[in-house]
C-alpha cells in the first residue's frame, strides 16, 4: 500500500526557493478539485485520505508519486487564491499541477455525457471590456499576466500530452483534446451557451480551470486540465445531465493517470 507523502513546508520568510531547488527535485504533483463530491469520486476508490477542508491540501502517495490533493472551493477566485497559497507555501517543491473534476459539454455529439476531455486551451470569457455586443478581451490593452514573457488575455494555450509526460502521468488514451471555457457563473440557458460556443468553440465549461492553469503558468509548471462531461452547457437538471455517471467516469480517469506506461 502506498504511504502518504509529507511535503516539507517552505520557509515563510518571503525568500524564494525556486532557484535553489532543481526541477528534478520538485517531486510533488498538486491535484486540484473544486468540491468534496468530486474529490470522493476521483480519489476515494484509490484509498486516498478524506477530503481536506476547502482551501487546504492533504499529502498522499500513489505508484511512487508524491501528491498534494487539494480542494480549491468553487469558482475562479477561490481556485486562484487556494492554488496561489499552496504554490507559495511549497515553493520549489511542486513538479506540476492537475485540475480535474466534472464539467459541462457544449457539443454532446462530439463529447457525450460521461466522456473524458483534456484542455488544449483555457479561456476566460469574462476578461476585457463587456458591452451588449460581447466582450473585447484586448480592449483593456494590457494582459492579465505574461508568464515567460507571453501575454495572456482571455486565452491560455496548453499541451495536455506534454504536461502529463512531464509529471510522469499517463494521459488516458480516451481523453478527447479540445479548448475549455472557465466562467464565474455557469451558463444557465441556451442563449448564453451559444454565445460562448460561437466565440471559443470550446468542448467544456468549468469554473476553475483557467485560474489554476494561469497560476501554474506563472510558476513555469506543467498543467493538465482533465474533466468528465456531466451535462449539456446551458440546461439545468435533470435535462441532459448524468452526474452519477460523470463522477464514476472521473474515478476511472484519475486511476488511469497512475497507470504504468508501456
Amino acid at each position: 500500500m502506498d504511504e502518504p507523502a509529507t511535503p516539507a513546508a517552505s520557509p515563510q520568510n518571503g525568500k524564494s526557493r525556486r532557484d535553489s531547488v532543481p526541477p528534478g527535485r520538485r517531486r510533488h504533483i498538486l491535484f486540484t478539485l473544486a468540491t468534496a463530491k468530486e474529490y470522493a469520486a476521483a480519489f476515494g476508490p484509490l484509498g486516498a485520505p478524506a477530503a481536506p477542508p476547502p482551501g487546504q491540501g492533504v499529502a498522499w502517495g500513489r505508484g511512487g508519486r508524491d501528491c498534494l490533493l487539494c480542494l480549491t472551493g468553487v469558482g475562479p477566485v477561490a481556485a486562484a487564491l487556494t492554488v496561489g497559497r499552496l504554490l507559495g507555501r511549497f515553493e520549489g517543491e511542486i513538479a506540476g499541477v492537475v485540475n480535474t473534476g466534472i464539467a459541462g459539454g457544449y457539443d454532446l455529439a462530439a463529447t457525450p455525457l460521461c466522456s473524458l476531455v483534456a484542455a488544449t486551451e483555457e479561456t476566460l470569457p469574462e476578461y476585457g471590456i463587456r458591452t451588449g455586443a460581447g466582450t473585447d478581451c484586448a480592449g483593456l490593452t494590457f494582459p492579465q499576466l505574461a508568464p515567460a514573457g507571453i501575454p495572456v488575455f482571455d486565452r491560455l494555450p496548453l499541451d495536455p500530452a506534454a504536461a502529463a509526460t512531464a509529471m510522469g502521468l499517463a494521459l488516458p488514451p480516451e481523453a478527447a483534446p479540445g479548448p475549455a471555457v472557465t466562467v464565474a457563473g455557469v451558463s444557465g440557458d441556451p442563449d448564453r451557451a451559444a454565445i460562448l460556443w460561437r466565440k471559443y468553440r470550446a468542448q467544456s465549461e468549468s469554473m476553475e480551470g483557467f485560474a489554476v492553469a494561469l497560476a501554474a503558468a506563472a510558476e513555469g509548471l506543467p498543467f493538465l486540465g482533465l474533466r468528465t462531461i456531466s451535462n449539456r452547457v446551458g440546461c439545468r437538471p435533470p435535462e441532459a445531465w448524468d452526474l452519477p455517471g460523470a463522477l464514476a467516469a472521473l474515478g476511472r480517469a484519475v486511476a488511469g493517470l497512475f497507470a504504468k506506461r508501456g
